[in-house]
C-alpha cells in the first residue's frame, strides 16, 4: 500500500541529480558531433579539418569519455533516489513508466559504453557512436516525460 508521501528531499535531490547528469551528457554529445564531423573532413582530406582550430581527436574522444565517466555515478544516483522516492510515495520502486523504462535504458548504454572502453578499450567513431546513441534516449526520455508519463507529471508544467 502506497505511503502517499509528500515530496521529500530524496525527490529534491533526484532532480539535481538527473539534470546535471544530462547536461554532462550534453556536453560530451556536442562534443561528440565535433568528432564525427571532424573524423569525416579528415578522411575526405578537406583542407578545412587541416586548418581548423578544433582540438585533436584523441582530445575529443578523452573529453567525451571523461563526461560520460563522471555523469554515470550522477545518472545512476539520479535513478537510484528516483527508486527510492516511487517506493515512499507509491509503495513500489519501479513502474515500468515510460520514463522510467527510458532512463533505464539510458543507463544501460552508457554502462556498455564504459564496459567496452574499459574491457576491450573501445575508442574513436564507434565508441562515440554509442556515446550518441546514449543521448539519443535522453531525449526520447525527456518526450516521454513531457507527453507520455502518467508518474512523471512535473507538476503543472505539462506541455
Amino acid at each position: 500500500m502506497p505511503i502517499k508521501a509528500a515530496p521529500t528531499k530524496w525527490l529534491y535531490l533526484h532532480i539535481p541529480m538527473l539534470c546535471l547528469s544530462y547536461l554532462m551528457l550534453l556536453a560530451a554529445a556536442v562534443v561528440g558531433l565535433v568528432f564525427i564531423i571532424q573524423e569525416r573532413r579528415i578522411k575526405r582530406h578537406q583542407s578545412v579539418a587541416v586548418t581548423s582550430r578544433l582540438p585533436s581527436l584523441e582530445t575529443m574522444e578523452l573529453f567525451i569519455y571523461r563526461m560520460i565517466l563522471w555523469s554515470f555515478p550522477l545518472l545512476t544516483l539520479g535513478i537510484l533516489l528516483g527508486t527510492h522516492w516511487a517506493f515512499m510515495t507509491r509503495g513500489r520502486f519501479w513502474e515500468w513508466d515510460s520514463t522510467e523504462t527510458f532512463s533505464l535504458v539510458t543507463w544501460l548504454i552508457y554502462a556498455i559504453y564504459l564496459a567496452l572502453r574499459w574491457g576491450i578499450g573501445w575508442r574513436g567513431r564507434r565508441s562515440t557512436y554509442l556515446a550518441l546513441a546514449g543521448f539519443g534516449i535522453i531525449l526520447i526520455t525527456l518526450v516521454a516525460l513531457f507527453y507520455y508519463s502518467p508518474l512523471h507529471t512535473m507538476g503543472s508544467m505539462r506541455l
